[in-house]
């Protein structure tokens, strides 16, 4: 899933149970994995490698890692000022934030672990790859059924929640 979808997921959560922060970050962390099992599609990075064997240690600052940083910046915070303009008010913005930053998390966790192969991360990847769809759609079918997702999970929660 694309980052914007797991901060609207996130944000969703968090809606539900402002409240209680702990329990927004745990859920909306949890959902992370959750998602990732449903079919999908990711966008491609240049220069960032994600794959079980990589090594992104030796990583160059060229137009390759530029452009994958402006694509995840753009990614994640277009989630983040959609998510905060679905479910915050000046009460909830921390940890409509919270949520929808604990749901993106695992991704850039990932490319630690790609740095830096150390325990806990090691354990975590191991789990996020298991958890991970094994099935990818095509550019089209993933996005636009991701775009769905996240207003199913957003209408759902505004209307019902």
């Amino acid at each position: 899933m694309i980052l914007s979808t797991h901060a609207v997921v996130g944000g969703a959560i968090a809606s539900l149970f402002p409240s209680h922060p702990v329990l927004v970050a745990v859920a909306a962390f949890a959902s992370h994995f959750a998602i990732d099992a449903i079919p999908h599609w990711d966008y491609p990075l240049r220069a960032i490698k994600l794959k079980r064997d990589a090594n992104n240690r030796g990583l160059l600052a060229d137009r390759r890692l530029l452009y994958d940083l402006a694509l995840i910046g753009f990614d994640a915070c277009g989630g983040l000022l959609m998510t905060i303009w679905l479910f915050a008010t000046p009460a909830t913005i921390g940890v409509i934030v919270l949520g929808a930053l604990a749901g993106m998390s695992p991704d850039p966790l990932r490319v630690a672990h790609r740095m830096f192969p150390k325990q806990p991360l090691t354990t975590l990847q191991r789990f996020h790859r298991w958890a991970h769809t094994k099935r990818t759609l095509s550019w089209p079918l993933g996005i636009s059924s991701q775009a769905l997702f996240a207003a199913s999970v957003s209408w759902i929660v505004l209307t019902v929640g």
